[in-house]
């Protein structure tokens, strides 16, 4: 008789198996929830404050105030789909608030630039 003797495996390798199972399928979730959440992009120019107009300057915070609304919903968004302790909603929300303030502190640069030029 030949028979074949296949070990079975250890249960915490079953156990690990199934963790990283669960790990794969919490992260589609979380990523099809921050799908449906728009991570918003600051598209507009800032312009040179040794240069600019008022109107120019004014055009520009008003681009950097409604980016900094639309990140702070899309965070807001994320929360309300109930990621706010997932790794992924970590990174995203810290992504987002980064570019907000690298935003912010470009325009508050050239503001200040815009307003010892003045």
């Amino acid at each position: 008789m030949n028979h074949e003797y296949a070990p079975r495996k250890p249960a915490n390798a079953i156990a690990a198996s199934c963790h990283r199972t669960l790990a794969v399928l919490a992260f589609s979730l979380l990523s099809a929830t921050a799908m449906a959440c728009e991570q918003p992009s600051f598209a507009a120019a800032i312009p040179n404050g040794k240069s600019a107009s008022e109107t120019e300057m004014a055009e520009a915070q008003q681009a950097v105030k409604a980016y900094v609304s639309a990140g702070e919903a899309y965070i807001a968004c994320l929360e309300s789909e109930g990621g706010s302790s997932s790794p992924v909603f970590a990174r995203l929300r810290n992504e987002t608030i980064d570019g907000m303030e690298k935003v912010a502190a470009t325009f508050n640069r050239q503001l200040r630039s815009y307003r010892k030029n003045s």
